[in-house]
């Protein structure tokens, strides 16, 4: 027997699913917002001064917020992982008078969850986001939020006058340590590789800049504090020397950066005093349940929409970090944005018409 047929579901939980929620509530779109992890990274943020009208919240305050919203206005959250989307087909009622001169079969989508349970909805967002690649080392799972952070555009409080590092050799690691020296006293971007492999421009503000210093050929193998913040980290590094005491800076005339400053030897491996630590190494799309339902990803596993955040997938349309075309910033501002926009465009698919204006609790034909 046919369960309940929503007309959307919403797969994630973040700012985009949160958003797409809000304004499929506002379209009237019977719907509901899958998810196992409430404000997913958001969550994690501990600082948030760039969302416009809610600054310096932490993201789980923020995270209440939008949670307190969605349901004031009438969406329906359920706290669980979507472990599989099917696309589904069934016959129509051919006795039914509205259906005689239609298509007999409709096209919906199953939605199972990690408990069993299963859904079905005309259609879909797919809002599963971006999950920020980890270190895997001791002491990082003790110390998140506490000296090891994720964003580090995020957490202005607390790197301000202190000495930070960042891990990681591209883009996002590079303009992190641009924007982190404006107020942090020293800046490390520790490196596994020999040659950094971002844009130019941000390699040449690196160059450039006194208080960044670069670390080659290097790991953090573990991650060190007094129980309440990192005091700094253990690397595994080519550097090799008697000496127990604090090195002097050497610089590496090549790359502008130096090897060893404020490092120590100790048991074998480098110890650098940090009062932070921000992992910027990338992300991985939440893209697996996408795949499994033939919506076409691209080379970095991102969701491949087109203007109106539809997939090669009728019905399917993907909002928030995991879509490709350049779309997303990875910041909660944009997410939403992209929700929303998700939103409209389901409207559209369900509706045939265009999604109205909302302003307030009026809605405005276009």
């Amino acid at each position: 027997m046919m369960g309940k047929m929503y007309d959307l579901i919403i797969i994630g939980s973040g700012p985009a699913g949160f958003s797409a929620s809000i304004y499929a509530s506002c379209y009237k779109i019977p719907h509901l917002v899958l998810g196992k992890v409430l404000g997913g990274q958001m969550s994690l943020a501990t600082y948030v001064l760039n969302y416009p009208g809610v600054y310096g919240v932490t993201g789980k305050e923020l995270t209440q917020k939008m949670v307190e919203q969605v349901r004031k206005m009438g969406g329906e959250i359920i706290t669980e992982s979507v472990v599989k989307v099917s696309k589904m087909q069934r016959s129509k009622d051919a006795n039914s008078l509205e259906n005689r001169d239609e298509n007999l079969e409709e096209n919906y989508f199953e939605i199972e969850t990690e408990s069993g349970k299963k859904y079905e909805a005309k259609s879909i967002i797919l809002a599963t986001g971006m999950e920020r690649r980890k270190l895997n080392v001791p002491g990082e799972v003790e110390y998140t939020g506490k000296g090891v952070f994720y964003c580090a555009v995020c957490e202005r409080e607390f790197y301000e006058g202190k000495t930070v590092g960042i891990v990681g050799g591209s883009n996002s690691a590079l303009q992190a340590a641009v924007q982190l020296s404006d107020l942090a006293k020293r800046v490390y971007v520790i490196y596994r590789g020999t040659e950094l492999r971002g844009d130019p421009v941000w390699i040449d503000q690196m160059k450039n800049n006194p208080k960044i210093e670069v670390v080659y050929q290097t790991v953090v193998t573990e991650i060190v504090g007094d129980g309440k913040w990192v005091t700094g980290v253990r690397l595994n590094s080519p550097i090799s020397t008697n000496n127990t005491n604090t090195l002097p800076p050497q610089r590496d005339p090549a790359s502008g950066g130096t090897i060893n400053e404020k490092m120590s030897e100790f048991n074998n491996f480098t110890m650098l005093q940090l009062d932070d630590l921000f992992v910027e190494i990338g992300g991985v799309p939440g893209s697996a349940l996408a795949i499994s339902l033939g919506v076409n990803i691209d080379e970095k596993g991102l969701i491949q929409v087109n203007d109106d955040l539809s997939t090669n997938i009728p019905g399917v349309f993907a909002a928030g970090d995991l879509v490709g075309n350049k779309l997303s910033l990875e910041q909660i501002v944009t997410a939403s944005a992209l929700g929303a926009r998700a939103a409209s465009s389901a409207y559209i698919f369900l509706k045939g018409q265009k999604a109205p204006t909302v302003w307030g609790e009026s809605q405005i034909k276009r």
